[in-house]
């Protein structure tokens, strides 16, 4: 897989790492009602904000993880896991 396909999919792996813990804290539950998407705008930057340095050293840091892991990384599905995977970990150690 060339080099600028894996960093693409893995890049894909840790905005789904970044997106969904977002999405989790932001979301209102559910009370019947519908609220609007700009209502939830505000309160789903201020939900991101600390994870946006954290996403930008790990797009930084997959760098370094596709070219140590070179030729092993053969389909996208892989670079999707280590991108997932290395973020989330972060994320983890954060806390």
């Amino acid at each position: 897989m060339p080099f600028a396909k894996a960093f693409l999919f893995c890049a894909l792996g840790i905005v789904i790492s970044v997106i969904l813990p977002i999405l989790r804290q932001a979301l209102p539950a559910p009370k019947g009602g519908t609220a609007g998407v700009m209502a939830i705008l505000p309160r789903l930057w201020e939900k991101a904000k600390p994870y946006v340095a954290l996403c930008i050293f790990s797009l930084l840091t997959s760098l370094l993880l596709l070219a140590f892991a070179g030729d092993t990384i053969k389909d996208w599905r892989v670079a999707l896991l280590v991108g997932y995977a290395w973020d989330s970990t972060l994320q983890k150690l954060k806390k």
